[in-house]
């Protein structure tokens, strides 16, 4: 058995059932009939790592903080795929465009859920894409809305004669599109992460009153014209806006 699999076999005893659970290192050892040592020297690494925390007094094992972020992590991305859904596929049916949602998981943006256009010539990228914050309009939005010192924080170290965009981008180039898009509550990029494809996208934001995501549509760029970037940004922010409501979001969203 790997050491990954007896790592994940300490942390499955150490589950709570009900209340908070501690356990000592003879029975994890007693219960998966590993040597005491084994489990004692991978309980030290998963603690180093924040996934187990040590009672100073009794010596046992309980699960740690780092466990319970990625628990609401988790949460917080089914909670918002569940709410979303519907108001994307209202948007897809008036905006026949691939209709995306994104979330923010530390200096990147993913997406977690997708509905394809029904138009032959369309864009398709995969659940799962991840991209830095600055890149993309699904991303950037998120970023724009982002506490200053966070933003400050992600772009500071950013080696912009390697970033991934298809475009070159700059330190001010950014800033100045962030500034932007917190003034009309959308952002628009065209050929950044795909060639020839143009992305709208809105923020959607939790009952924290902060951004979580992101609600976007994206296709071929020939098909964004001025006409209809301004009817579907308008789609986008409202049906991000009542997906913000259902999360508990209650300051006002300038539509």
């Amino acid at each position: 058995m790997s050491v990954i699999s007896k790592a994940i076999n300490i942390l499955d005893i150490l589950v709570p059932q009900g209340n908070e659970k501690e356990v000592s290192v003879t029975e994890i050892s007693r219960e998966l009939e590993m040597p005491v040592q084994s489990v004692h020297r991978i309980l030290v690494s998963l603690s180093q790592h924040g996934f187990v925390s040590q009672n100073n007094k009794t010596r046992k094992y309980k699960l740690g903080l780092c466990m319970m972020k990625y628990g609401f992590l988790m949460q917080d991305s089914l909670m918002l795929r569940s709410t979303a859904r519907p108001f994307m596929e209202e948007l897809s049916k008036q905006t026949k465009e691939t209709v995306y949602l994104a979330m923010r998981e530390n200096m990147e943006g993913v997406y977690i859920d997708s509905i394809d256009s029904s138009q032959a010539l369309k864009i398709s990228e995969p659940i799962g894409l991840r991209l830095p914050l600055f890149i993309g309009a699904s991303n950037r939005v998120i970023l724009a809305y982002l506490p200053q010192k966070t933003r400050e924080r992600i772009l500071a170290d950013v080696d912009w004669s390697s970033v991934s965009s298809l475009k070159p981008l700059t330190r001010e180039f950014i800033d100045k599109e962030l500034e932007q898009i917190r003034e009309q509550g959308y952002a628009v990029t065209s050929g950044e992460a795909t060639e020839g494809t143009t992305g709208i996208g809105a923020p959607i934001f939790s009952y924290e009153n902060t951004v979580i995501g992101s609600l976007n549509c994206a296709g071929p760029t020939q098909r964004f014209t001025s006409e209809n970037i301004e009817k579907i940004s308008f789609y986008l922010k409202k049906y991000a806006h009542l997906i913000s409501k259902e999360l508990g979001y209650r300051k006002l969203y300038r539509l």
